[in-house]
């Protein structure tokens, strides 16, 4: 019996979720992933791995619920994803538990817990004090990766049930280092006017030894991309964030809240991003992202 189940793909989230065994007491982890789990075991009293093809919330979310079920864990625990969040909410609504997302930081008050969690875009702070049965979703470098136990915890296989639904997957075809694990990110907002001229941000990116991608509008409304940066989308940490033409609306800021520098270029002046930046260029991004294109292959001997 455990007193948490903790959901991770990658082996990061899996070690920093681990941290939290020193407040909730013993966390099994579930992954889908069995490449994971012996480097897993290491931080987790028990490791489920979830076979599954590929990734059906309602399918794998039933799989975690039967290992509720075993186990008795009345916490659950999720990195604050998008895959995060839909089993989050999903296992909220099937056990009655209280739903909790962007948590920065936890802490108990006799049987109770306190979460400290971003709201309004990330403008603002709030405490909500809850008890078990509770999900909860980690925001990207709220935790410390946690030590290792003494020893390897136990390892066991599952079949994650049929998908109720038929899914069809095909994989995306890879452009270089995720923006979620770059240490250079380059990101295009609406001042892109068309999809064509991306192309230069993916160059400058490139050039760099990043990766790029958009805002929220530029994937969702225009379908210039599959993902996209911000509260409900990538959450990125990296050491440099290049911001191409956003304004720094709120959504989008908390997904790029963990960069250690931001660079914003953008034609107006007085855009909210200014005020989020550490360094600012204020100008036609049409004219300064080809200078920096151009003084960077110079630099290079290209």
């Amino acid at each position: 019996m455990v007193s948490a189940l903790a959901y991770a793909e990658e082996i990061s989230w899996a070690k920093q979720l681990a941290s939290l065994s020193k407040l909730f007491g013993d966390i099994a982890l579930v992954t889908p992933l069995s490449d994971n789990a012996e480097e897993a075991s290491k931080y987790y009293k028990k490791v489920y791995v979830v076979k599954t093809k590929t990734f059906e919330p309602i399918s794998v979310g039933k799989a975690i619920e039967n290992i509720v079920s075993k186990e008795g864990a009345k916490i659950l625990i999720f990195p604050c994803t998008n895959k995060g969040r839909m089993l989050a909410g999903i296992l909220s609504g099937k056990l009655g538990a209280i739903p909790v997302t962007d948590v920065i930081n936890v802490s108990s008050s006799g049987e109770k817990f306190i979460m400290t969690k971003l709201t309004f875009g990330g403008n603002a702070k709030v405490d909500v004090e809850v008890e078990p049965p509770f999900t909860l979703c980690i925001s990207a470098g709220a935790l410390k990766e946690a030590e290792t136990r003494g020893e390897a915890g136990e390892i066991e296989e599952l079949e994650a049930p049929e998908p109720q639904i038929e899914v069809s997957f095909e994989p995306r075809k890879a452009e270089g280092v995720s923006p979620e694990k770059a240490e250079v990110v380059v990101g295009a907002g609406r001042g892109i006017k068309k999809k064509e001229d991306l192309d230069m941000i993916k160059e400058l990116a490139k050039l760099l030894g990043g990766a790029w991608s958009v805002t929220r509008p530029l994937a969702a409304d225009y379908g210039w991309a599959d993902s996209w940066i911000g509260i409900s989308g990538l959450m990125i940490s990296p050491k440099l964030y290049i911001a191409v033409g956003i304004s720094g609306q709120p959504h989008h800021m908390m997904g790029v809240r963990g960069s250690k520098v931001i660079v914003a270029i953008n034609n107006d002046e007085s855009a909210p991003i200014f005020e989020e930046s550490d360094y600012g260029v204020v100008g036609d991004l049409y004219k300064v992202v080809p200078v920096l294109i151009k003084k960077l292959k110079e630099r290079r001997g290209r």
